[in-house]
């Protein structure tokens, strides 16, 4: 093909052949790829150094707990006045004479449990005079035995073990012979890259899966084991119903926590929704501590919240659900790693390069009451 005759100064509008492309020797990822809760509780293998696993490596990972005897019952007698003697209660174990006994607004002295028929004997000592019905609770809230009086029986709480699943992730990486040694921007080899990928891609699964499993299973041989997540293992004990989120329904939760044996300082994995909606409601300069700057405009995001009852960490978390708030006390849970995750090449099966990236893990959990949720926010 002839040249073609162009008029001077030569510009780059006049040079028709093909040039160089200039184009960036990296590539940019931005599909999401934090887990904020994982590494909030101390990453993939934190539940290591807070609890004192023994007994080498196994499928199901369990915990002992035990708790203290309970300092509270039921009355079952229909109503009872104020000058009563004896009562029936749901279970005379938790008693002994000489405990001290708060009913409505009235105090007890408890001389006689019969266990065979769940019947207090006391006496009136003082505070409110009234009547009290039944399923009014019963609370023990002192002892005062008599001198030189015999041992009696009192009931004890039995430890139990909480316990999860592994739960494997895979991912397959296979890239052909040609592929892996096209030389291209951004890529010294193709495997390599798809290989680099799959770890942050298989951390999304684990931390949405920690916030929302409410199933677990022990596996068979064609059944996937699965490890329990947040739902299942804080469950709903301590839970508060939502509906529109309100300052004093989020400090509710904090309370029922504190007052089960929680002391915090909580964890809140919270959606982009409810963590605006929480920095709205303490967005005033009677919560806010204030530090004063010349240059930024716009409220600083909540990082904290101090409650009466203990101090909750919020932590945006973008793969947490918009109808749930957890107030997880990280002294107490977790992630453990069964093996971590390992890549893998694969027997060839044709013209390509076959690996596999593969972990196991679970989360560890314990003192479910320590924990709280809000549910059904709208």
């Amino acid at each position: 093909m002839a040249s073609t005759v162009v008029d001077s100064p030569y510009t780059s509008y006049s040079d028709t052949a093909a040039a160089k492309k200039v184009i960036d020797d990296y590539i940019s990822l931005i599909s999401p790829s934090d887990a904020p809760f994982i590494e909030r509780i101390g990453g993939l293998d934190g539940a290591a150094g807070k609890f004192d696993f023994v007994g080498g490596k196994s499928t199901k990972v369990e915990w002992l707990e035990d708790e203290l005897e309970s300092l509270q019952d039921t009355l079952l007698t229909a109503t009872i006045s104020s000058a009563a003697t004896a009562a029936t209660i749901a279970d005379a174990s938790k008693f002994q004479p000489g405990h001290i006994i708060l009913i409505d607004a009235q105090t007890f002295w408890v001389s006689a449990v019969d266990l065979t028929n769940q019947i207090l004997t006391f006496a009136a000592l003082g505070g409110t005079l009234a009547s009290h019905a039944s399923a009014a609770v019963i609370y023990i809230v002192g002892m005062a035995r008599l001198e030189g009086d015999d041992s009696d029986a009192i009931g004890m709480t039995s430890r139990y073990s909480g316990y999860n699943y592994t739960q494997i992730f895979h991912a397959e990486v296979k890239v052909t012979r040609t592929q892996n040694q096209k030389s291209q921007y951004g890529i010294s080899e193709e495997f390599e890259y798809q290989a680099s990928k799959k770890v942050p891609g298989l951390m999304r699964q684990i931390e949405q899966w920690c916030l929302i499993g409410d199933a677990s299973s022990a596996g068979t041989a064609t059944t996937a084991r699965i490890m329990a997540g947040l739902p299942s293992l804080v469950g709903t004990g301590n839970a508060t119903a939502g509906g529109t989120l309100t300052k004093a329904k989020f400090e509710a939760a904090v309370k029922l926590a504190y007052a089960d044996g929680g002391d915090g300082p909580w964890i809140a994995p919270v959606s982009p929704t409810n963590f605006s909606t929480i920095c709205g409601l303490y967005d005033s300069s009677a919560y806010l501590r204030i530090q004063r700057t010349e240059t930024t405009v716009g409220m600083p995001p909540v990082e904290k919240i101090i409650t009466p009852f203990g101090d909750v960490d919020m932590l945006l978390d973008r793969w947490a659900k918009d109808a749930t708030i957890y107030l997880i006390d990280n002294k107490h849970v977790g992630m453990l790693t069964y093996y971590p995750f390992t890549r893998e090449m694969l027997a060839k099966t044709g013209d390509s390069i076959k690996g596999e990236v593969v972990g196991e893990f679970t989360l560890c959990l314990r003192q479910a009451p320590a924990h709280a949720v809000l549910t059904t926010i709208t």
